[in-house]
């Protein structure tokens, strides 16, 4: 018996295969200021979030595309929101017990530190986005189709 496929849905040209480059040391500075003012990693003038902190589709100046590829492009900001949460709360954590050390509140950090960091990591998920898009195009620099 022999199987029968069915067609597959068409993919999208993935614009992140592209070959990557290792960044000279001033082209890392410059990517880095630019995501710390949240600004277009391959222009720096456009912002990349929105008032409601989504993610613009394009930039305003050079009308780069923000998701390179496929709508599963931003997943691996969700690595990089993890890692933020969970350093913010490593470091706060640490700072409490420092802080406070004999008489820690050990009931508040129990109960109160997880909710902490579960917020945090709500609000600084478009900011990973921001994140993972800035070492992407660091990465892998933009092709001139990419700003059509």
């Amino acid at each position: 018996m022999t199987e029968q496929r069915t067609p597959s849905a068409p993919t999208r040209r993935r614009t992140t295969d592209s070959a990557m480059e290792v960044p000279t040391a001033s082209r890392a500075f410059m990517m880095l200021r630019r995501f710390a003012r949240l600004r277009c990693p391959n222009c720096g003038d456009g912002a990349v979030l929105t008032r409601r902190l989504g993610v613009h589709r394009r930039c305003a100046a050079c009308r780069f595309r923000y998701e390179r590829s496929d709508e599963n492009y931003f997943a691996g900001a969700m690595f990089v929101n993890f890692m933020l949460g969970g350093a913010t709360f490593a470091i706060s954590f640490l700072a409490v017990l420092l802080i406070t050390w004999p008489n820690v509140p050990w009931n508040a950090l129990t109960f109160g530190a997880p909710v902490v960091m579960l917020v945090l990591m709500v609000l600084f998920y478009p900011v990973s986005k921001a994140a993972w898009l800035t070492a992407d195009v660091m990465l892998r620099p933009v092709a001139p189709n990419e700003l059509e």
